[in-house]
Protein backbone atom coordinates (compact mmCIF):
# COMPACT_ATOMS: atom_id res chain seq x y z
CA UNK A 1 0.00 0.00 0.00
CA UNK A 2 1.35 3.44 -0.80
CA UNK A 3 2.20 5.51 2.37
CA UNK A 4 0.93 8.85 2.06
CA UNK A 5 1.44 11.26 4.79
CA UNK A 6 -0.40 14.92 4.65
CA UNK A 7 1.73 16.52 6.17
CA UNK A 8 -0.28 19.24 8.42
CA UNK A 9 0.41 20.34 11.81
CA UNK A 10 -0.97 23.13 13.12
CA UNK A 11 -0.33 26.79 13.89
CA UNK A 12 -0.96 26.51 14.74
CA UNK A 13 -1.74 24.44 14.30
CA UNK A 14 -3.49 24.08 12.36
CA UNK A 15 -5.48 23.56 8.45
CA UNK A 16 -8.53 22.95 10.63
CA UNK A 17 -11.21 25.31 12.29
CA UNK A 18 -11.85 24.59 16.14
CA UNK A 19 -13.59 24.52 19.01
CA UNK A 20 -17.16 24.42 20.08
CA UNK A 21 -18.52 25.87 23.72
CA UNK A 22 -19.69 22.35 25.27
CA UNK A 23 -22.48 22.73 27.24
CA UNK A 24 -20.43 20.39 29.71
CA UNK A 25 -18.13 22.91 30.50
CA UNK A 26 -17.13 23.14 33.69
CA UNK A 27 -17.37 26.22 35.67
CA UNK A 28 -14.26 28.14 37.22
CA UNK A 29 -14.16 27.58 40.49
CA UNK A 30 -15.82 30.23 42.44
CA UNK A 31 -14.36 29.58 45.75
CA UNK A 32 -11.60 31.46 45.54
CA UNK A 33 -10.84 34.60 47.79
CA UNK A 34 -10.15 37.62 46.24
CA UNK A 35 -7.05 37.58 48.49
CA UNK A 36 -6.29 34.10 47.11
CA UNK A 37 -6.26 35.45 43.79
CA UNK A 38 -4.13 38.36 44.19
CA UNK A 39 -1.00 36.75 45.64
CA UNK A 40 -1.15 34.06 43.30
CA UNK A 41 -0.97 36.91 40.63
CA UNK A 42 1.40 38.17 42.54
CA UNK A 43 3.34 34.84 42.69
CA UNK A 44 3.41 34.75 39.07
CA UNK A 45 4.37 38.28 38.45
CA UNK A 46 1.56 39.04 37.00
CA UNK A 47 -1.63 41.47 37.61
CA UNK A 48 -4.79 39.75 39.27
CA UNK A 49 -7.73 39.86 36.87
CA UNK A 50 -11.38 38.73 36.78
CA UNK A 51 -12.13 35.35 36.87
CA UNK A 52 -14.00 34.19 33.49
CA UNK A 53 -16.07 32.00 33.09
CA UNK A 54 -15.48 29.55 30.30
CA UNK A 55 -17.61 30.49 28.12
CA UNK A 56 -16.40 33.76 28.14
CA UNK A 57 -13.25 32.95 27.66
CA UNK A 58 -13.93 31.04 24.36
CA UNK A 59 -15.78 33.65 23.17
CA UNK A 60 -12.80 36.08 23.74
CA UNK A 61 -10.05 33.90 22.39
CA UNK A 62 -12.00 32.58 19.31
CA UNK A 63 -12.64 36.24 18.30
CA UNK A 64 -9.26 37.29 18.65
CA UNK A 65 -7.97 34.60 16.74
CA UNK A 66 -9.85 35.77 13.83
CA UNK A 67 -8.81 39.13 14.73
CA UNK A 68 -4.89 37.59 14.55
CA UNK A 69 -5.51 36.16 11.09
CA UNK A 70 -5.87 38.98 10.00
CA UNK A 71 -3.13 41.23 11.37
CA UNK A 72 -0.91 38.27 9.99
CA UNK A 73 -1.35 39.65 6.69
CA UNK A 74 0.16 42.93 7.81
CA UNK A 75 3.30 40.64 7.97
CA UNK A 76 6.44 39.29 6.10
CA UNK A 77 8.42 36.81 7.79
CA UNK A 78 10.84 33.52 6.75
CA UNK A 79 9.46 29.48 6.88
CA UNK A 80 12.06 26.88 7.44
CA UNK A 81 9.91 23.49 7.00
CA UNK A 82 11.64 20.12 7.54
CA UNK A 83 9.93 16.60 7.68
CA UNK A 84 12.42 13.64 8.78
CA UNK A 85 11.93 9.74 8.71
CA UNK A 86 13.77 8.48 12.02
CA UNK A 87 15.79 4.95 11.17
CA UNK A 88 17.53 2.91 13.83
CA UNK A 89 20.01 4.84 16.46
CA UNK A 90 17.77 7.59 15.69
CA UNK A 91 19.37 8.26 12.28
CA UNK A 92 17.55 10.19 9.42
CA UNK A 93 17.17 8.01 7.02
CA UNK A 94 14.65 10.19 4.17
CA UNK A 95 14.07 14.33 4.46
CA UNK A 96 12.43 17.24 3.26
CA UNK A 97 13.37 19.69 4.11
CA UNK A 98 12.37 23.67 2.73
CA UNK A 99 13.27 27.47 3.23
CA UNK A 100 10.66 30.20 2.22
CA UNK A 101 9.97 34.15 2.65
CA UNK A 102 6.22 34.76 3.33
CA UNK A 103 4.26 37.58 2.02
CA UNK A 104 1.03 38.94 1.68
CA UNK A 105 -0.55 41.08 -1.40
CA UNK A 106 -3.15 43.68 -1.24
CA UNK A 107 -5.75 40.59 -1.79
CA UNK A 108 -4.23 39.03 1.18
CA UNK A 109 -2.72 36.13 -0.92
CA UNK A 110 0.30 34.57 0.85
CA UNK A 111 3.09 34.85 -1.42
CA UNK A 112 6.42 32.12 -1.31
CA UNK A 113 9.65 32.91 -2.79
CA UNK A 114 11.64 29.76 -2.00
CA UNK A 115 15.22 30.47 -0.61
CA UNK A 116 16.46 26.73 -0.54
CA UNK A 117 14.59 23.34 -1.23
CA UNK A 118 17.31 20.82 -1.67
CA UNK A 119 15.65 17.42 -3.47
CA UNK A 120 13.72 15.55 -0.99
CA UNK A 121 15.26 11.71 0.30
CA UNK A 122 11.51 10.90 1.46
CA UNK A 123 10.77 8.00 -0.92
CA UNK A 124 14.43 6.49 -0.35
CA UNK A 125 12.94 6.08 3.29
CA UNK A 126 9.50 4.59 2.01
CA UNK A 127 7.35 7.80 2.41
CA UNK A 128 5.47 9.06 -0.38
CA UNK A 129 4.51 12.90 -0.19
CA UNK A 130 2.40 13.94 -2.99
CA UNK A 131 2.11 17.63 -4.42
CA UNK A 132 -0.62 17.90 -2.06
CA UNK A 133 0.66 17.08 0.55
CA UNK A 134 3.66 19.43 0.18
CA UNK A 135 1.27 22.02 -0.16
CA UNK A 136 -0.74 21.12 2.93
CA UNK A 137 2.71 21.03 4.68
CA UNK A 138 4.24 24.23 3.70
CA UNK A 139 0.91 26.15 3.58
CA UNK A 140 0.28 25.56 7.21
CA UNK A 141 -2.80 28.19 8.68
CA UNK A 142 -2.28 28.84 11.92
CA UNK A 143 -4.84 30.82 12.62
CA UNK A 144 -8.59 28.91 11.89
CA UNK A 145 -10.21 28.91 15.52
CA UNK A 146 -12.61 32.14 14.77
CA UNK A 147 -15.95 32.06 15.77
CA UNK A 148 -17.46 31.12 13.12
CA UNK A 149 -16.06 27.76 13.37
CA UNK A 150 -17.35 26.62 17.08
CA UNK A 151 -20.05 24.48 15.92
CA UNK A 152 -17.89 22.26 14.02
CA UNK A 153 -16.43 21.19 17.84
CA UNK A 154 -17.27 20.20 21.33
CA UNK A 155 -14.73 22.63 23.96
CA UNK A 156 -14.32 21.37 27.50
CA UNK A 157 -12.50 23.52 30.03
CA UNK A 158 -9.99 21.53 31.88
CA UNK A 159 -8.64 23.92 34.03
CA UNK A 160 -5.57 26.24 34.75
CA UNK A 161 -1.91 25.47 33.51
CA UNK A 162 1.56 27.50 34.16
CA UNK A 163 3.22 27.39 31.20
CA UNK A 164 6.42 28.84 31.57
CA UNK A 165 6.20 32.39 32.76
CA UNK A 166 2.58 32.07 32.03
CA UNK A 167 -0.64 31.68 33.55
CA UNK A 168 -3.34 29.74 31.26
CA UNK A 169 -6.55 28.52 30.57
CA UNK A 170 -6.63 24.75 29.20
CA UNK A 171 -9.14 23.34 26.94
CA UNK A 172 -9.69 19.98 25.57
CA UNK A 173 -11.04 20.14 21.93
CA UNK A 174 -13.17 17.05 19.97
CA UNK A 175 -14.22 17.55 16.41
CA UNK A 176 -18.22 16.39 16.73
CA UNK A 177 -17.59 14.77 13.46
CA UNK A 178 -15.04 12.03 15.42
CA UNK A 179 -18.68 10.90 17.06
CA UNK A 180 -20.72 10.74 14.45
CA UNK A 181 -20.78 7.80 12.05
CA UNK A 182 -22.80 8.98 9.19
CA UNK A 183 -20.60 11.83 8.69
CA UNK A 184 -17.25 10.19 8.94
CA UNK A 185 -19.02 7.51 6.10
CA UNK A 186 -19.31 10.97 4.45
CA UNK A 187 -15.72 11.68 4.64
CA UNK A 188 -14.47 8.98 3.76
CA UNK A 189 -16.33 8.32 0.85
CA UNK A 190 -15.23 11.42 -0.30
CA UNK A 191 -11.72 10.95 0.47
CA UNK A 192 -11.17 13.81 2.50
CA UNK A 193 -9.02 13.45 5.41
CA UNK A 194 -6.98 15.25 8.51
CA UNK A 195 -9.99 18.23 8.11
CA UNK A 196 -10.13 18.80 12.07
CA UNK A 197 -7.89 19.37 15.03
CA UNK A 198 -8.20 17.32 18.33
CA UNK A 199 -5.99 18.10 21.02
CA UNK A 200 -5.53 20.84 23.53
CA UNK A 201 -5.30 24.28 23.31
CA UNK A 202 -3.80 26.95 26.26
CA UNK A 203 -5.04 30.26 26.01
CA UNK A 204 -3.26 32.84 28.34
CA UNK A 205 -5.11 34.51 31.05
CA UNK A 206 -4.51 38.32 30.54
CA UNK A 207 -4.28 38.51 26.63
CA UNK A 208 -7.04 35.88 26.72
CA UNK A 209 -5.26 34.55 23.18
CA UNK A 210 -3.73 31.11 22.29
CA UNK A 211 -0.25 30.29 23.04
CA UNK A 212 0.10 26.80 22.58
CA UNK A 213 -1.89 24.20 20.72
CA UNK A 214 -0.94 20.18 20.97
CA UNK A 215 -2.90 17.32 19.17
CA UNK A 216 -3.15 16.32 15.39
CA UNK A 217 -5.68 16.32 12.97
CA UNK A 218 -8.16 13.92 11.65
CA UNK A 219 -10.23 11.82 10.37
CA UNK A 220 -7.65 9.70 9.17
CA UNK A 221 -8.67 6.67 6.72
CA UNK A 222 -5.86 5.90 4.54
CA UNK A 223 -2.94 8.77 5.44
CA UNK A 224 -1.53 9.55 8.92
CA UNK A 225 -0.70 12.16 10.53
CA UNK A 226 1.52 13.05 13.09
CA UNK A 227 0.87 14.36 16.11
CA UNK A 228 2.23 17.81 17.11
CA UNK A 229 2.93 20.37 19.14
CA UNK A 230 2.86 24.53 18.42
CA UNK A 231 3.89 27.03 20.18
CA UNK A 232 3.45 30.66 19.91
CA UNK A 233 5.62 34.00 20.77
CA UNK A 234 4.50 37.72 21.45
CA UNK A 235 5.53 39.56 18.66
CA UNK A 236 5.50 43.53 18.54
CA UNK A 237 4.09 43.28 22.43
CA UNK A 238 0.84 42.91 21.13
CA UNK A 239 0.16 39.57 18.97
CA UNK A 240 0.75 35.71 19.55
CA UNK A 241 2.05 34.81 16.43
CA UNK A 242 3.52 31.15 15.98
CA UNK A 243 6.98 30.62 15.65
CA UNK A 244 7.40 27.01 16.58
CA UNK A 245 5.45 23.73 15.65
CA UNK A 246 7.23 20.19 16.80
CA UNK A 247 5.89 16.75 15.97
CA UNK A 248 7.89 13.22 17.01
CA UNK A 249 5.44 9.76 16.03
CA UNK A 250 5.10 6.77 15.08
CA UNK A 251 2.49 6.64 11.47
CA UNK A 252 1.28 2.79 11.47
CA UNK A 253 0.26 1.35 8.31
CA UNK A 254 -1.12 -1.88 7.42
CA UNK A 255 2.39 -3.64 6.91
CA UNK A 256 4.42 -0.92 8.11
CA UNK A 257 5.28 1.50 10.77
CA UNK A 258 7.62 4.99 10.51
CA UNK A 259 8.78 7.27 12.71
CA UNK A 260 8.87 10.93 11.58
CA UNK A 261 10.17 14.35 13.09
CA UNK A 262 8.67 17.27 11.62
CA UNK A 263 9.78 20.88 12.51
CA UNK A 264 8.44 24.22 11.06
CA UNK A 265 9.66 27.70 12.23
CA UNK A 266 8.88 31.08 11.72
CA UNK A 267 11.17 33.26 11.92
CA UNK A 268 11.80 37.18 11.64
CA UNK A 269 8.19 38.75 11.47
CA UNK A 270 7.98 41.92 10.22
CA UNK A 271 5.54 44.63 9.02
CA UNK A 272 5.78 44.93 5.31
CA UNK A 273 5.22 46.82 2.16
CA UNK A 274 5.61 44.85 -1.10
CA UNK A 275 5.16 45.12 -5.17
CA UNK A 276 4.87 41.90 -6.32
CA UNK A 277 4.64 40.80 -10.22
CA UNK A 278 3.76 37.56 -12.09
CA UNK A 279 6.20 35.30 -13.43
CA UNK A 280 5.62 32.24 -15.40
CA UNK A 281 2.47 31.47 -14.42
CA UNK A 282 3.87 31.43 -10.59
CA UNK A 283 3.64 34.86 -8.24
CA UNK A 284 7.03 35.78 -6.56
CA UNK A 285 8.16 38.47 -4.49
CA UNK A 286 9.81 41.07 -6.48
CA UNK A 287 10.63 43.28 -3.64
CA UNK A 288 9.42 43.36 -0.18
CA UNK A 289 10.04 46.22 2.43
CA UNK A 290 9.99 46.83 6.12
CA UNK A 291 7.51 49.44 6.87
CA UNK A 292 9.24 52.47 7.76
CA UNK A 293 10.40 52.56 11.26
CA UNK A 294 9.95 49.25 11.08
CA UNK A 295 12.86 46.38 13.23
CA UNK A 296 12.36 42.68 12.64
CA UNK A 297 10.03 41.01 15.50
CA UNK A 298 10.88 39.17 18.20
CA UNK A 299 10.54 34.95 17.15
CA UNK A 300 12.24 32.04 16.34
CA UNK A 301 16.22 32.68 16.02
CA UNK A 302 17.07 29.20 14.49
CA UNK A 303 19.01 27.00 15.72
CA UNK A 304 18.35 24.13 18.61
CA UNK A 305 14.73 24.26 20.75
CA UNK A 306 15.78 26.27 23.59
CA UNK A 307 17.98 29.00 22.17
CA UNK A 308 16.08 32.36 21.96
CA UNK A 309 17.75 36.10 21.65
CA UNK A 310 18.12 37.93 24.92
CA UNK A 311 14.82 39.10 26.52
CA UNK A 312 13.95 42.78 27.01
CA UNK A 313 12.79 42.83 30.67
CA UNK A 314 10.11 45.01 29.75
CA UNK A 315 8.73 43.11 27.15
CA UNK A 316 6.36 39.77 27.82
CA UNK A 317 7.92 36.11 28.10
CA UNK A 318 8.79 34.39 25.07
CA UNK A 319 6.99 30.64 24.58
CA UNK A 320 9.34 27.75 25.66
CA UNK A 321 10.93 25.29 23.26
CA UNK A 322 10.12 21.43 23.42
Amino acid sequence: MRKILLASGAAALILTSLLYASAKIRPANSGDSANSIAASAQKAGQKAGPQLPPEEIISRFTKKEGELREVWKEYAYTQESKLQVIGPADTISGEYYQVSEFVFNDAGTRIERIIKAPPSTLDQAGLTMTAEDKNAFINLQPFALAAEDLPNYFVSYVGKEKVDELNTYVFDVIPKVMSNKHELDRLRKQQIEGKFFQGKIWVDDQDLQIVKTAGKTVPEFKQRFPKFETYRENIDQRFWFPTYTYGDDNLEFDNSRIHVRMVVKYKNYRRFQSDVRILNDTEEVKEDKAAPGAKPSAGTTGGKPGDSKKEDPAKPKQRPRP
